[in-house]
């Protein structure tokens, strides 16, 4: 029999023959609706709870997929930065209307979390005994991202970590030795911190007294015996790469480059910009580099109880001529990684199965697929085009968009974004002259900022496009023809500001 991972198209046909989909239906939990579009090809969402909301649901999602998105943001009116209150109540608060969301159609009921956590893990307890979680506990993922195990265990797993990395307890970190040690600069990760948040650069005495600060306040009496790792700075990009523990194997993907903190963006350094899988920016050599550590990564990951997707971030050096030369591990993210829904559109553009396929194979026990079409997927994945940037507002306050822009494919026309027609992903694009303006376009009422003081760095939304977004002279960068189409784009929503408007709970 030929192998079913062959292409999109013929997996698509023998799921469909095998019944392997039939009878369930799934619930998607993450930050924005779009994400659960890694599953669409083989589980259509029937709902989607989710912490944005954007233009694009009412548009497409809800009335194309159709698919019911529940959002906080929604609800509040208010797109803010700290998205604490979302991942700690919003399931408990909202119990009573996503069961009834979903009530009614027979089948089994399939919860996808982004990640997993206490809450929903109280929420199936308490609520939905019955639903069937597609996602590992959250003690799980505490233990894999405790960002000192890695760094720990690299010898035994055989990985490449930076030269010079090594873990500390905080209480023993001196800026003058690590000064001395790191002429270049280092960088500090916390142990349990998610999404880039626990990933420190410092290159001057203020901002080492700032994050040291910060954790002290934080972490109280355990500051001084909690390990941190510390890594020399390293002047290349980010490559990222994800996989997923399945069947007793580990699938892979195309490895990219994340852009982190581009100062023209955004003020924090480790801040999510974009990811760029269009620039042929790795050798053969470097990719097969990449495909491996993820292997052996996700091996030992699977040997202590892991299943499903996981990501592997990590760093890189450049030579003169800026191409890339040393490629180290960072860190791993335990969890679906941020780049999986838009990775899966520019998978499916060239007929390659996502890899979100194989997530819910691990976790529905879809055990005809062996891990030898596996590894035969891995050795004859395809170059695909595509790339995601992120815009966020730049000065602190609360704002509303009042340019009358919708989610849809765009081109440049005179220097301003024009509405060419429908559309919403990368794939809806005919060439690299076009754009999506989509993931979290304002609608009308919403307001961006703090319910009370304000934000700066809110999400406006994403650009997806077939073009890539990177400088090709410093891959660190977005390059100059994206940060005149992002100035562009983001001057057309015509942000303005207007008086903060409370959350529900502070209302009631």
């Amino acid at each position: 029999m030929s192998n079913p991972l062959s292409g999109l198209a013929r997996l698509k046909k023998a799921a469909a023959a095998r019944r392997w989909f039939a009878g369930r239906r799934l619930v998607n939990h993450g930050i924005g609706p779009l994400g659960a579009y890694a599953f669409r090809h083989f589980m259509p969402p029937a709902l989607v709870v989710s912490l944005y909301h954007g233009d694009e649901v009412a548009r497409y999602l809800e009335p194309e997929w159709p698919t019911k998105v529940i959002s906080y943001e929604r609800m509040n009116g208010v797109r803010l930065t700290d998205a604490g209150d979302f991942h700690v109540n919003f399931m408990r608060d909202h119990a009573g209307e996503v069961l009834e969301a979903v009530a009614g159609p027979k089948g089994e009921i399939c919860l996808a979390p982004f990640a997993p956590s206490w809450v929903i893990h109280e929420f199936l307890f308490t609520r939905a005994p019955g639903w069937r979680l597609l996602s590992h506990s959250k003690i799980m993922q505490d233990f894999f991202e405790f960002k000192a195990r890695l760094a720990i265990e690299a010898d035994r797993i055989g990985i490449r970590m930076p030269p010079a990395s090594r873990v500390i307890p905080f209480g023993r970190l001196e800026y003058g030795m690590l000064a001395g040690e790191y002429p270049g600069g280092f960088v500090l990760q916390t142990p349990l911190s998610a999404a880039g948040r626990g990933t420190e650069f410092v290159f001057n005495r203020g901002e080492f007294d700032r994050v040291i600060e910060e954790k002290r306040r934080l972490m109280g009496e355990a500051f001084d015996g909690t390990p941190v790792k510390v890594t020399q700075f390293l002047s290349g990009p980010s490559p990222n790469c994800t996989g997923c523990v399945v069947n007793g194997t580990v699938a892979v993907s195309q490895p990219d480059i994340q852009v982190v903190g581009d100062p023209y963006f955004v003020k924090t350094p480790g801040q999510y910009i974009g990811s760029d899988f269009t620039v042929r920016a790795f050798t053969p050599e470097q990719t097969a580099l990449m495909h491996e550590t993820v292997r052996r990564v996700g091996r030992w990951m699977g040997s202590l109880g892991y299943r499903g997707t996981f990501g592997v971030d990590f760093l890189s050096t450049v030579d003169a001529d800026n191409r890339i030369r040393d490629i180290y591990v960072s860190e791993v993210n335990a969890r679906i990684v941020g780049e999986y829904h838009y990775l899966a559109d520019f998978q499916a553009m060239r007929d390659c199965v996502p890899l979100g396929f194989f997530h819910l194979a691990e976790w529905l026990g879809i055990r005809e697929i062996t891990p030898a079409q596996i590894e035969a997927y891995n050795g004859s994945l395809p170059e695909v085009e595509g790339s995601a940037l992120a815009l966020y507002t730049k000065q602190k306050g609360c704002f509303r968009a009042t340019g009358g822009i919708t989610a849809g494919i765009y081109r440049m026309e005179g220097g301003v974004p024009v509405r060419v027609r429908d559309g919403y992903l990368a794939s809806h694009t005919k060439g690299p002259d076009e754009f999506a303006i989509t993931a979290g376009v304002p609608w009308e009422g919403l307001v961006l900022g703090h319910p009370r003081y304000g934000d700066h760095n809110v999400n406006i939304c994403y650009l997806y496009t077939r073009d890539s977004i990177v400088d090709p002279s410093n891959y660190r960068l977005v390059s100059e023809k994206w940060r005149r189409i992002a100035d562009a784009v983001t001057a057309a929503f015509k942000l303005t500001p207007c008086d903060p408007k409370p959350l529900l709970k502070e209302q009631a």
